[in-house]
């Protein structure tokens, strides 16, 4: 009778012993389902917080979503150097310069197609490509106001016109809003350039080539 108490003593032991390791090990893993978990999420959301800003056309930048504000602002003024490369630089070749002003024309609204319909009335394009003129544009400045979308700005900028024998120097303004759109592949900071205005474009001095 001993024998079989200890018995089933023993038993019921070993089952009690089965049932906590049983219970520790759904514990451990649902512990380790919880970190991982944990992990996954937290690892969404700091990768939400990354936003990689053009610099001068040329290398990603990471930057942080918190300083949005700040990061907005690169954005917008990268959108506005990128639109006038676009626009202003142009070789002395009509399927060149279309090519550059279809793709300028997705980074605003109509004022940018107003703009170009209105240089070529005046017959600005034929002057180039007759004169064999390469236009280059170099960016001095760009002011924002405010410091998020819509943005009014104001760009300064000089355009080189280089012919055979001389080389222009001209002084360039110009006055556009910007507001928030989707980003696109012909879009990639989303904004939109509103207002496009040319304030200024003037000649500054003509010098010649050696």
């Amino acid at each position: 009778m001993n024998t079989n108490f200890r018995y089933l003593t023993n038993l019921e032991s070993s089952f009690r012993l089965v049932r906590l390791v049983a219970i520790g090990a759904i514990v451990l893993s649902l512990a380790f389902a919880a970190v991982v978990a944990f992990w996954a999420l937290d690892a969404v959301e700091k990768s939400k917080e990354k936003i990689y800003v053009l610099d001068n056309g040329k290398s990603l930048t990471l930057a942080l979503a918190q300083d949005m504000n700040v990061n907005r602002s690169a954005e917008a003024k990268d959108h506005v150097r990128a639109f006038h490369r676009l626009f202003f630089n142009l070789d002395p070749d009509e399927t060149a310069i279309d090519t550059h002003i279809r793709e300028a024309a997705y980074y605003g609204d109509a004022s940018i197609m107003r703009l170009y319909t209105d240089l070529r009335e005046k017959g600005y394009f034929t002057q180039l490509i007759q004169g064999n003129v390469i236009q280059k544009v170099e960016i001095d400045s760009i002011a924002l106001t405010g410091n998020q979308s819509p943005f009014s700005v104001r760009t300064h900028a000089r355009q080189l016109l280089v012919r055979a024998n001389t080389i222009t120097t001209r002084r360039l303004i110009t006055e556009c809003n910007l507001i928030d759109i989707d980003r696109s592949d012909n879009n990639s900071h989303g904004f939109m350039i509103e207002r496009l205005k040319v304030l200024e474009n003037r000649d500054l001095e003509t010098i010649n080539r050696d």
